[in-house]
């Protein structure tokens, strides 16, 4: 090969490099300057990490043609389940913000037309039945419900029994049980109780407490760390 044709050779290569290196230069420019908007876009295009989510929930929960549950709240969301950085299909907790919950009791005895209500008289249970929720979500894959914050009023046919609100509450399916944590105030009649941690068992109608309290009954004040009373606080 002679120097002529060497020196037109390169010349050749050199006008070919030109262009490529314009156009990887254009490429590494556009993407830098569209960037932010591209990742904004993805990110509108992304699935978001609830299930399902309701404004404005109101909620009325049946079981065996009778009510037993009826909930008004700002926000009601089913989050996706997460295995490290991957959602999944599954879904193990319901959330519910700035909720309040009617829970209506089954009478399981007859009580005289003249003397008080007892917690006895009273079950709750039906909360915790699958039909009672399966118009919300998918129960058998629900663990609990978060509440924050909430306000629980427990009706009998008639009229409140009593009334819970906690700066959290929630409500165990599988363990049958209302967990209330933060500033919980239980009252009823002339009898108010306060602590920080308080567990509800609606199948027997018992409140329970591991926590400092302070229950107050009239004009009489009563002290401690550790509670079991009914509803009525007795």
């Amino acid at each position: 090969m002679t120097p002529k044709t060497i020196r037109v050779t390169k010349l050749v290569l050199f006008l070919l490099v030109i262009p490529a290196v314009a156009l990887i230069g254009g490429v590494v420019l556009q993407r830098l300057l569209s960037g932010p908007d591209v990742r904004q876009e993805q990110r509108k295009g992304a699935q978001p990490e609830y299930r399902m989510q309701i404004e404005g929930l109101r909620f009325y929960g049946m079981n065996q043609g009778r009510r037993v549950v009826s909930i008004t709240a700002d926000r009601f969301t089913l989050r996706r389940g997460k295995i490290g950085f991957f959602s999944t299909g599954l879904t193990r907790t319901a959330q519910i913000e700035n909720a309040i919950i009617n829970i209506y009791a089954v009478a399981t005895a007859p009580s005289s037309r003249h003397a008080p209500p007892s917690a006895g008289e009273f079950d709750f249970g039906g909360l915790f039945a699958e039909e009672t929720f399966s118009s919300l979500f998918p129960v058998r894959n629900i663990a609990e419900i978060e509440v924050s914050p909430v306000a629980v009023h427990l009706h009998n046919d008639k009229s409140v029994l009593t009334r819970i609100i906690a700066a959290k509450a929630s409500v165990r399916l599988k363990d049958k049980e209302i967990l209330f944590t933060g500033n919980v105030r239980v009252s009823t009649g002339s009898s108010e109780l306060t602590t920080e941690h308080l567990s509800f068992l609606p199948g027997t109608s018992r409140l329970r407490t591991d926590h400092p309290f302070v229950l107050k009954r009239g004009d009489r004040t009563l002290e401690g760390t550790s509670l079991t009373t009914d509803i009525f606080l007795k």
